[in-house]
C-alpha cells in the first residue's frame, strides 16, 4: 500500500468518524464529494476498507478496529492543531492544511506525549471535541445560528473550518469559539449580528458553519465590551482580557507589554493610513496594527 492510498485510507475513516459523530449519513457519493475523488475511485477505496475489516460490509459503519483507527488519526489530527495554536506564531489559515499533512506520521505514542504537552484539551482552536487516548469524546452540543430569531444572545461553541472561503468570512470578524453574539436583524437569507460592538451580516451559508449554545443563568449580551481598536484618539479604556485568536507568542508579548484585566489605556497616535495606532500603556507607548487591536476587549471609561 502506497502513502497516497495509506493517506486516502485514513481521510475517509476520519471522515465516517465525524459523520458518525454528528449523526449524518454517509454514502459513496459522500466521500467522493469530500475527497474529491471519482466515483470509481471510491468503489475500490471502499472494497479496501472492507477487505481489511475496517468498515461492514454492505453499509458505511466503521468496524472497531476502524472506529478506533479513524479516532486515532481525528485526535493527531485535532491535536496538532491546537498545538500550532498555542505554540507557534503560523496563521490560523495554514493550521488546517498542516495538521491534514502531520496527523499520518504521528504514532500513538507521538499522540500520547503532544497530548500531555498540551494539557489533554477536549476541544480543538475550532471547537471540535478532540478523542482521548480510549476513544472517548464530550457529548455534542450546541446548535446551528441559523434556527435562532432576532434579539437572541448566545455563546459560540464550534465553528467549522471547512469549506475555507466560508471559514476565512466568520475569521474575518473576529468570531471564535466562546464569542459571545447577538442576533439583531433576520432576513430571509441572511442575519445582522453583533459582536464586541462590532456589526456584521452574514449569509445564512456562512451563519450555519456557527454553533451556539444559551447563555448561562444570568448572562447576557454586554453592550458595553467592545474592542481596543474602536478606541478614537484621547480616548480612554479599560482592557477587560483577549480574544481567543490571540494565541502564541502574539499572546505572551502583548501580556508582558501589561494588556491584562484592569489595564487603563489611552488612544495616542494614528498612522496617516489608520494603523497602527499608538496606545499608551504603563507608561509607554505601544503600536499595535489594527488586527492586534482586534483581539483586545475593553470597556470604554466615560471622561
Amino acid at each position: 500500500m502506497d502513502m497516497n492510498e495509506q493517506t486516502l485510507i485514513q481521510h475517509t475513516l476520519k471522515f465516517l468518524a465525524e459523520c458518525e459523530y454528528e449523526g449524518l449519513s454517509a454514502s459513496a457519493e459522500t466521500i467522493a464529494g469530500k475527497l474529491t475523488l471519482p466515483p470509481g475511485q471510491v468503489d475500490q477505496l471502499l472494497q479496501d476498507l472492507r477487505e481489511a475489516e475496517l468498515l461492514e460490509v454492505d453499509c458505511f459503519e466503521l468496524t472497531a478496529s476502524g472506529r478506533e483507527y479513524a479516532l486515532h488519526v481525528l485526535q493527531a489530527h485535532r491535536l496538532y492543531e491546537t498545538y500550532l495554536a498555542r505554540k507557534t506564531g503560523l496563521p490560523e489559515s495554514v493550521w488546517h492544511k498542516l495538521a491534514d499533512e502531520r496527523e499520518h506520521a504521528l504514532s500513538k505514542d507521538d499522540v500520547k506525549k503532544l497530548a500531555e504537552e498540551l494539557g489533554h484539551p477536549r476541544f480543538d482552536p475550532h471547537g471540535d471535541p478532540i478523542p482521548t487516548s480510549t476513544g472517548e469524546m464530550p457529548v455534542k452540543r450546541g446548535k446551528s445560528l441559523v434556527e435562532y430569531p432576532a434579539n437572541w444572545a448566545g455563546r459560540v461553541v464550534h465553528i467549522e473550518d471547512e469549506p475555507s472561503n466560508l471559514y476565512s468570512r466568520i475569521a474575518e470578524a473576529g468570531i471564535t469559539t466562546d464569542t459571545v453574539l447577538r442576533i439583531e436583524r433576520r432576513n430571509e437569507n441572511e442575519m445582522h449580528i453583533r459582536v464586541e460592538g462590532e456589526a456584521f451580516i452574514f449569509h445564512d451559508t456562512v451563519a450555519a458553519q456557527i454553533t451556539v449554545v444559551e447563555l448561562e443563568a444570568g448572562e447576557t449580551y454586554d453592550d458595553s465590551v467592545e474592542r481596543l481598536s474602536s478606541l478614537r484618539i484621547g480616548e480612554k479604556a479599560e482592557i477587560i482580557g483577549m480574544s481567543s485568536l490571540c494565541r502564541g507568542l502574539e499572546r505572551n508579548r502583548l501580556l508582558d507589554l501589561g494588556v491584562v484585566p484592569g489595564t487603563v489605556t489611552t488612544a495616542e497616535l494614528m498612522n496617516p493610513s489608520g494603523s497602527p495606532v499608538g496606545y499608551r500603556l504603563r507608561g509607554a507607548c505601544i503600536a499595535l496594527r489594527k488586527q492586534q487591536a482586534d483581539h483586545i476587549r475593553i470597556r470604554k471609561v466615560r471622561q
